[in-house]
């Protein structure tokens, strides 16, 4: 049976990740704050991570699946998929990091943790994204 997320259901998905980046970005403005270091507006924070994560997901989203030979690994894609995701995001968050608050100049074990948090959040923020699309009106499609 077919499945997948119509408009609406990513745009749920979208503005979830949206609101959740922005509160991760609001905590995060309040623990590298600092006089030399002018942070962003968590909104913005939020609307860059949110745009690096569609663009990234999307192209490594539909590499995985298209490329992905039958047999063992069709049977245990979304396992491979997900746990592949880590790396791409400490990538995704890196940058992030370096985009916006490069002016901050955080320690090596601040910007680790940042990442590692940033990563967490982002699972949990999938989670109830792919939740929020299934359950909203117009969200998927199933025939």
């Amino acid at each position: 049976m077919p499945f997948g997320p119509a408009p609406l259901g990513f745009a749920y998905f979208a503005g979830v990740k949206f609101v959740g980046y922005s509160a991760y970005a609001a905590l995060l403005n309040g623990k590298v704050s600092q006089p030399s270091c002018q942070v962003p507006n968590a909104w913005k924070s939020g609307l860059v991570r949110t745009g690096i994560g569609v663009g990234v997901g999307t192209v490594v989203g539909l590499a995985f699946w298209k490329l992905l030979p039958g047999g063992w690994l069709a049977n245990n894609g979304d396992v491979l998929f997900w746990s592949g995701l880590v790396p791409v995001r400490i990538l995704e968050w890196y940058f992030f990091l370096w985009l916006l608050y490069r002016q901050c100049h955080l320690r090596p074990s601040q910007r680790a943790l940042a990442i590692a948090c940033g990563i967490v959040v982002s699972f949990l923020l999938d989670a109830v994204g792919v939740f929020t699309m299934l359950i909203a009106p117009g969200g998927a499609w199933v025939c």
